[in-house]
């Protein structure tokens, strides 16, 4: 084969050298180009989530109503909580925010993510009447026997980001 390569012109011997090469290159660049374009998908599906996540939670009465009753320290837990209007509002909340919590976990989201709802989870979860509200889940769901509520995901994304804003 080598003797065959001698015999052709030196320029088709440079030129069996260079397109190998400059093939290599093209591909390389074009892989490069790939991955940057992906991570960039990515960061835009994960931004598209968190947005579409706030804006739900703007759009929404009964999340609005429940999220001011923290906001203004009106909310109180207590044993006339349960089974109420409050109730559900308060879960309803909690439930929306849980979602972005167990995304979270599942590594679909990062903390800098959610640094546009990260305000409303904090003032929300920081509260110390949901924090009771949310201890007496915890004992609750252990009591069932089904295991871990969504609310715990909910409690490690705010130590988490507790831990953000404290850094």
């Amino acid at each position: 084969m080598y003797e065959l390569i001698k015999t052709l012109p030196y320029w088709l011997q440079v030129s069996l050298l260079i397109v190998p090469v400059l093939s290599f290159l093209i591909a390389a660049c074009a892989f490069a180009i790939n991955v940057n374009q992906t991570i960039l998908t990515n960061k835009l599906s994960r931004a598209k989530i968190v947005s579409d996540s706030l804006h739900s939670f703007m759009d929404d009465d009964m999340m609005h109503s429940a999220f001011y009753k923290i906001e203004y320290s009106q909310f109180h837990y207590d044993n006339g909580f349960h089974d109420s209007k409050e109730e559900r509002e308060i879960d309803k909340l909690l439930r929306h925010f849980s979602n972005l919590a167990l995304m979270w976990q599942d590594d679909l989201l990062t903390l800098d993510d959610m640094h546009p709802v990260q305000y409303f989870i904090l003032r929300t979860v920081n509260d110390p009447e949901i924090v009771k509200y949310l201890s007496f889940i915890d004992s609750w769901a252990e009591q069932a026997g089904t295991g871990a509520h969504p609310y715990s995901s909910l409690n490690k994304l705010s130590k988490s980001l507790n831990g953000k804003v404290s850094a």
